[in-house]
């Protein structure tokens, strides 16, 4: 087996990308480097670090034991650029750490079932400012990386509820603030949220189906007649994707009853540099021999930018009354109050 300087990109929390399965694995041939990933939020009251090393050695032998990819020491890590609580000038800011803890993972590669040490910092970003990540570790070398946060956006349609029923093309529409200052790449996600009552229980619990709407660059999705973004969808096809929604179809007793909840829509806008490392992990290169891209000097990794806006939707009387009467085998019921 090859020896390897291997580092592991994880990414903190929920998954960017349709196409991302939340772990990038790159190998690179050489000395110890200084790891970074994360991505800065403006949306966010906290925004994460992760900072970890390379090793060289047997991957498999290596890789589950924390303390070979992993410093036994804080670093200086120091985030730099205008905050919300001094907006007018420059500021330098020194990143906390915090332990989350990393679930266990059976089949997995690199360690799990344990506590992860991530940087942070509670101080609120600015929209469209330039930061600086300034890592020092205690050899003296010095890492540094430079991203621009992305604008906020708002979502324009829906406004009030939304219908299912129409067979005919509809929108979702969202605006950047300001309007002209576009993020790399949008991606929008719905998520249809009901309760259910199983037989012979006393407690609700939870579910929602999800439904990928679709993605594009900023500039492929903007209209210039309203400003706004937007990308289509076909509002019948609600139904039968709930009747391929895996707790529809596995766990729908006789007696199994639901209630409609809300639809949320989640517009998710991401940077370029996430995104063009995106593009080369998918572009069918040897990217798991060499890290073709990287916005980390003198390191490795990813440190871009990233906007979440999200609305929640009451759901249409028709389409409450359609998966009632057209789907009663489903079990929804139409209830006083509920959306």
């Amino acid at each position: 087996m090859r020896r390897l300087t291997i580092f592991l990109v994880t990414i903190i929390s929920l998954t960017i990308f349709n196409s991302c399965d939340g772990n990038f694995s790159i190998f690179k041939e050489g000395d110890e480097y200084t790891i970074v990933y994360g991505y800065l939020d403006v949306d966010a009251d906290t925004n994460y670090i992760k900072i970890t090393k390379s090793f060289t050695g047997n991957a498999l032998e290596m890789a589950p034991d924390y303390s070979a990819s992993n410093y036994d020491y804080k670093l200086d890590a120091k985030l730099i650029g205008k905050f919300a609580s001094a907006p007018s000038r420059v500021s330098e800011v020194s990143l906390d750490t915090v332990s989350v803890f990393k679930p266990y993972d059976p089949d997995g590669l690199f360690y799990s079932g344990r506590n992860q040490l991530l940087y942070y910092t509670t101080e609120k970003l600015l929209a469209n400012e330039y930061y600086q990540l300034k890592i020092i570790r205690k050899d003296s070398v010095e890492i540094t990386s430079k991203v621009k946060t992305i604008s906020s956006s708002s979502i324009r349609q829906p406004v009030y509820n939304i219908s299912f029923e129409s067979g005919y093309t509809n929108k979702i529409e969202w605006r950047a603030n300001p309007f002209n200052q576009l993020a790399a790449y949008y991606e929008v996600i719905g998520y249809f949220h009901y309760k259910q009552l199983d037989p012979g229980s006393t407690d609700t619990t939870y579910h929602k189906m999800r439904w990928y709407f679709g993605s594009g660059t900023g500039e492929e999705l903007y209209n210039s007649s309203t400003l706004n973004m937007f990308v289509n969808y076909t509002p019948t096809s609600f139904y039968s994707k709930l009747a391929a929604d895996a707790n529809i179809v596995n766990n729908t007793d006789t007696y199994t009853r639901r209630f409609v909840d809300c639809f949320e829509v989640i517009v998710t806008a991401t940077g370029d540099e996430l995104y063009n490392y995106i593009l080369i992990q998918n572009s069918g290169s040897a990217i798991m021999d060499t890290p073709e891209f990287t916005n980390i000097n003198n390191g490795y990794g990813i440190l871009s930018s990233r906007s979440v806006c999200s609305k929640k939707f009451a759901v249409n009387d028709h389409t409450i009354n359609t998966l009632v009467k057209d789907y009663p085998q489903w079990g929804f019921e139409k209830v006083l109050g509920n959306y």
